[in-house]
């Protein structure tokens, strides 16, 4: 009887053991998906929210992030404005990308003490969009102010350097922020055309013909000037008979005028927001 306890006494003892030694394993291995599932709940999002590069569609490499976030953190820091870059692949259902951009600016990017600015690309559909909120508004004017930050970026885009795009575009707000600090004013390509200069480059020109011509009319030997037109008339060589004018017909042709179908200058401006954009 005794030898029979002992046994059973030993068996529950290795059970004990066995039991110890395989619970904490049993529960951190139960445990570990939910601290997996946590992480990457939170990690993508937290990275997502207000970052300067946001590339929903990958189509830069992490170098390029990278390197789109450095620029665009100086010219935040220099203008004290916000930037965002969002690209992504479709457009939500029935959602206009001018309108998505505006929703962008305001859940993530508002905030900037002289202004925030989102570029907003989606591939499916190559549609680009530029929104502003009202600060920015002012020294990137709607018209005049998109359109020419579209000329520095839009052909790259469209070649599929999407890289050199968008440090165009960030370069090309810089510069615009600049010239407001310093004049008070939006940028307009036009107040760098000088009436003065045109004026002096057509009175050059007209100068640099007038001599040309002087000097092909001094050249030619056989041509004199003549006082009267009839020194041009060899006399008796003409003899006017008779004079009428007949009305045959007239043609009218009309042409329709077509249509501008710029997508460049379609906008989802609100009282809340500026901007414009087009597609790639």
């Amino acid at each position: 009887m005794k030898k029979i306890i002992m046994r059973l006494a030993l068996v529950l003892v290795c059970m004990a053991v066995a039991w110890g030694a395989v619970l904490p394993a049993g529960s951190e291995a139960a445990d570990q998906p939910r601290v997996e599932k946590k992480a990457a709940a939170n990690g993508p999002a937290s990275v997502e929210l207000g970052a300067p590069v946001v590339d929903k569609a990958s189509i830069l490499t992490k170098a390029q992030v990278e390197k789109l976030t450095e620029k665009i953190k100086a010219v935040e820091e220099k203008h004290q404005v916000r930037i965002g870059i969002y690209t992504l692949k479709n457009l939500p259902s029935g959602m206009k990308a001018g309108k998505l951009a505006n929703n962008v600016l305001d859940e993530h990017y508002a905030g900037g003490q002289n202004g925030s600015i989102v570029f907003l690309i989606a591939m499916g559909s190559r549609d680009w969009y530029i929104s502003t909120d009202n600060t920015m508004r002012q020294r990137i004017v709607d018209g005049v102010g998109i359109d020419g930050l579209k000329d520095m970026f839009l052909e790259d885009l469209s070649d599929g350097n999407y890289a050199e795009s968008f440090g165009a575009f960030v370069d090309g707000v810089d510069k615009y922020l600049t010239y407001y600090e310093e004049t008070g004013e939006p940028y307009d390509p036009a107040n760098e055309f000088s009436y003065t200069a045109a004026a002096v480059a057509v009175l050059l020109a007209l100068f640099a013909a007038w001599a040309f011509r002087g000097g092909l009319i001094s050249s030619m030997s056989n041509v004199n000037p003549a006082s009267e037109a009839s020194a041009y008339l060899t006399q008796g060589s003409f003899h006017l008979s008779r004079n009428q004018d007949t009305f045959l017909y007239t043609t009218v042709t009309r042409v329709a005028k077509s249509k501008n179908d710029d997508s460049s200058s379609s906008s989802c401006s609100d009282s809340s927001h500026g901007g414009g954009g087009g597609k790639f």
